[in-house]
């Protein structure tokens, strides 16, 4: 569903996708339900898929990008703690247009706040602006994100150049109003010697959930 948002914007011009599971892809290609909801995205001709694991393949990569989403699964074991590390963020920086952004998904804002305040932190220390938002997901809640870029960010627009259900321009901006009690700056840089972000992300709050 990410990929049919996305290929609704008319510039983009192509979607280089890499995934870990070929199942998945398959999933999303074949499932009736899924097709569905993703209007056969996966069928446009303008995306390409890569199968390798990210960590390993964006250091082997030539091109450069003006968007990078990084939708992994939350940071909760090291493993996948190194895909939210300095070093590949430096690593996707380099793969990154002069004018182009970087988003992530930065976890639960309430059950893990110090998890968005370290990924926005160790996006900063590459020297990118990064900048965290939140945004209320009906099957999630409240959910942060963490945008970034070579330049300084605003997000004050007239008018929006695509359809939308939920974003307006008004909207915009306030998505980047932290609440006071998920504002949290008293963490560290995440990296790949010193993996910080697993306990973060393994916050005791949870156990209600």
């Amino acid at each position: 569903m990410a990929l049919r948002e996305v290929l609704k914007w008319p510039s983009i011009e192509q979607v280089n996708i890499i995934e870990l599971d070929p199942a998945i892809i398959e999933l999303a290609k074949n499932q009736a339900a899924l097709v569905k909801f993703n209007q056969n995205a996966f069928d446009d001709p303008r995306v390409v898929i890569q199968y390798g694991d990210a960590f390993k393949t964006v250091p082997q990569l030539s091109e450069q990008f003006d968007i990078i989403i990084a939708d992994f699964p939350d940071p909760d074991e090291v493993a996948i703690a190194k895909l939210y590390s300095k070093g590949f963020y430096q690593q996707l920086r380099s793969r990154l247009a002069p004018h182009g952004i970087i988003v992530t998904q930065a976890s639960s804002p309430f059950f893990a706040p110090k998890v968005i305040a370290c990924i926005t932190k160790t996006i900063a220390a590459t020297g990118l602006t990064a900048a965290p938002y939140t945004v209320n997901i009906p099957s999630f809640g409240p959910w942060g994100f963490v945008i970034a870029a070579a330049r300084p960010l605003t997000f004050d627009t007239p008018e929006l150049p695509i359809s939308t259900q939920f974003l307006t321009s008004e909207l915009l901006p306030t998505l980047f109003v932290m609440a006071k009690d998920i504002t949290d700056t008293d963490v560290d840089i995440n990296q790949l010697s010193n993996p910080v972000i697993v306990p973060y992300q393994s916050n005791p709050r949870w156990s209600v959930y």
